[in-house]
């Protein structure tokens, strides 16, 4: 019995050093942790890694999350890497990694050549990385193949909704006009509609989201939309990449909702608006489908 036990709190024992986070440092010198080391083979030279990346700031706030597993990004892992200012920490730890790796990195933003203006006030920011699956050239190739087709097939289902979506649009601003339609409202100024609610979570700050569009003037006129190029708009919510209008209004959403937002121009383009196709001191119509959160 004693034997058993102490083997039981061996093992443990063991269970605990192989979970737990270790400090390494890539070969240009950058110290990152890991938080799982995986399994399986370690990529090689010419395989492609794929995974999913979340940059964010010192402050917390996330700058960049591609999260989506429909669309993971991916690296073909080189014979020689890059040196002095132009060492990438990323592909250097991705060119170490196996299936199921989970990293995190550091980078000054001192150390980051030609640093956006916006995180210039960061001291660093941190990459989180989780990988997804490796694949050789001939895997790769095939995986492409597989997802050109896949998407191909979602274009072709999205660009049939168009004209159904050009009439509710048009019916809709009808009724918005006449006084017809019970909109809500924020403190702001945006107005919203509820088509159809979808489930689970609303979208908030910081999420990845995507979202198909279809953006028009009071008078109907269009001027952008996601399904005549048949896939959703990817971006992060918070973080400035969209019109306030955006911003506050996809978090009123939860996935699979569908809404009308109103927004006054002083959360789209301004007084100043977006020539050619958005007129100064424009007040905009978006429909809108929120097709997925990517926490």
């Amino acid at each position: 019995m004693k034997f058993n036990i102490l083997g039981l709190f061996v093992m443990f024992t063991l269970l605990l050093m192989s979970c737990k986070e270790s400090e390494n440092k890539t070969p240009s010198g950058y110290e990152y942790t890991t938080l799982d080391s995986g399994s399986g083979e370690v990529a090689k030279t010419n395989d492609y890694v794929f995974f999913t990346i979340k940059i964010s700031g010192d402050d917390g706030k996330v700058i960049q999350d591609m999260s989506d597993e429909d669309q993971l990004p991916s690296v073909q892992i080189p014979s020689e890497f890059p040196k002095g200012p132009g060492a990438n920490p990323v592909i250097e730890i991705l060119a170490a990694s196996k299936v199921g790796g989970h990293y995190k990195v550091q980078m000054p933003i001192d150390s980051i050549p030609n640093a956006p203006v916006d995180l210039q006030a960061l001291k660093y920011i941190e990459y989180e990385i989780v990988v997804k699956k490796i694949e050789n050239e001939e895997g790769y190739k095939k995986y492409m193949e597989e997802q050109q087709n896949a998407k191909q097939a979602v274009i072709a289902a999205n660009m049939e909704k168009l004209p159904a979506i050009e009439e509710l649009t048009k019916k809709t601003i009808a009724d918005y006009q006449s006084g017809k339609l019970e909109t809500k409202s924020l403190e702001s100024g945006l107005k919203y509609y509820i088509v159809s609610e979808g489930t689970g979570e609303k979208a908030k700050e910081g999420n990845n989201v995507s979202v198909q569009y279809y953006g028009s003037l009071l008078d109907g006129t269009m001027f952008d939309n996601s399904f005549s190029r048949g896939e959703a708009f990817p971006f992060t919510l918070g973080t400035g990449q969209v019109i306030k209008g955006w911003d506050q209004g996809i978090p009123l959403l939860n996935p699979g909702a569908k809404a009308f937002l109103f927004i006054p121009y002083a959360l789209a383009y301004g007084e100043a608006g977006s020539p050619p196709t958005i007129p100064p001191s424009s007040d905009l119509v978006f429909y809108v489908e929120l097709e997925k959160i990517n926490n």
